[in-house]
């Protein structure tokens, strides 16, 4: 799958056990950074905690989201 900036992909960060849906801000070799639009509520404090961007290994990218 080829990611592309600006597009919102479901996908677990590193880190997370559980998936967040989150537009892509800038590509890197093994990982993107992506800027969190929605997650679990228990994952919350923690996506806070990062200022709202994580880190993503491409192999976790899961599908492309669509955004209402």
């Amino acid at each position: 799958m080829e990611v592309e900036i600006g597009k919102t992909y479901i996908c677990q960060p590193v880190g997370f056990t559980r998936e967040v849906t989150g537009f892509v801000e800038h590509t890197y070799t093994n990982t993107v950074l992506i800027s969190v639009a929605e997650c679990e509520h228990c994952d919350r404090p923690q996506v806070i905690e990062a200022q709202n961007r994580l880190l993503v290994r491409y192999e976790n990218i899961r599908e492309v989201a669509v955004v209402a």
